[in-house]
Formats: structure tokens, C-alpha cells, sequence
């Protein structure tokens, strides 16, 4: 056995990993695995921030984990999108209902447990808002790019890549058309 195995050695080969398979692999793998990372942290954050004020982040998050998952770049652009409206929401809360107003520390300690803790927790709510989009924003590049690689271009109405299993190829092989 182990004089066939050197001698067709070469003829042997290991299965491609999945990176392998997708053009721009380990570059998209790794931004992804951080923009999970981050979105979960966000997510995690805008739970507890939803004790002390209202605030939709939580389940936009979902549209980021679902854009990561899927290597989906329109669910990745509607994430960055809703992410971006939700920033200026908090931006709007900071300049209009925050505790923010109290402009020294002693004052601020002055201020109830409860809008302390708003406080906080949007603060880093914020801050890794701002973590995030830009990380989204390069991640729905990648995928623009890998989609566009793997389709040839085809894309479905929605935008995702049209792939060979999909039912839009389906009918367009076939010939079928809805009217």
C-alpha cells in the first residue's frame, strides 16, 4: 500500500476546503466571524438597553446575523441601513432625553439609577454602532463581489445571485415565466 501511495501520490488529493471554494474565502470568512462577533456584543447590549428605554436594535441585529449566515449582500445592505437610522435615533435620544443635560459629573451623579444606566448602555450602544457599520459596509462589498463571481452576474429581482438550485434558474431554464 505504501509504494502505490507514493507513486500516485500526486494523483491523490484532499478534499477543497470551503474557503477554497468561495473566490474571495478566507478574507470574507474571517470579516465575517468579526461582524458576527460585534453584531452579537450589539445584540447583547440592545437587550439590556430595552430595560431602560426603547430600542430596535435587538431585532435589527437579526437581519445582521441572517446577512452573515446567508452571504447575502441586499440583507446585509438593508442591516447597514436600518443600523444607520437606528444611530440617529440615539443620537437624537442623547441630544433630547438623556441626562446628557446635566453638563458636570456631580450633577450627573445626581441623576436616577434608572437614566444612569440608560445612559450607559446607550452610550455603548453607540459605540459599537459605529464598530459595526463600517465592518458591514466592507462585508457587503465581499459578498456583492463573491455573489457576482459565482452568478456571473445573474442576479434575481431582489439581488442575490442567481444560483443553479434557485427557482428563478429553475424557470428561466425552463422557460417559464410569470405574468
Amino acid at each position: 500500500w505504501k509504494g502505490w501511495e507514493r507513486r500516485h501520490r500526486s494523483r491523490i488529493r484532499a478534499p477543497p476546503s470551503p474557503a477554497a471554494a468561495r473566490p474571495l474565502g478566507g478574507m470574507t470568512d474571517d470579516l465575517a466571524a468579526t461582524h458576527t462577533w460585534l453584531t452579537t456584543t450589539l445584540f447583547c447590549i440592545s437587550l439590556f438597553e430595552s430595560v431602560f428605554r426603547p430600542d430596535p436594535t435587538s431585532v435589527i441585529c437579526l437581519f445582521g446575523f441572517y446577512s452573515t449566515s446567508h452571504r447575502s449582500a441586499p440583507a446585509m445592505r438593508s442591516f447597514t441601513m436600518f443600523l444607520s437610522i437606528t444611530l440617529v435615533v440615539d443620537v437624537m435620544w442623547f441630544l433630547e432625553y438623556s441626562p446628557l443635560e446635566y453638563l458636570s459629573l456631580d450633577a450627573l451623579w445626581e441623576v436616577p439609577r434608572r437614566g444612569q444606566m440608560a445612559l450607559v448602555f446607550s452610550l455603548l450602544s453607540v459605540v459599537y454602532k459605529l464598530i459595526v457599520l463600517p465592518v458591514s459596509v466592507r462585508l457587503h462589498r465581499a459578498f456583492a463581489q463573491e455573489q457576482e463571481l459565482a452568478g456571473d452576474g445573474q442576479v434575481t429581482s431582489s439581488g442575490e445571485a442567481l444560483g443553479a438550485r434557485s427557482l428563478a434558474a429553475k424557470d428561466s431554464a425552463s422557460g417559464t415565466e410569470l405574468h
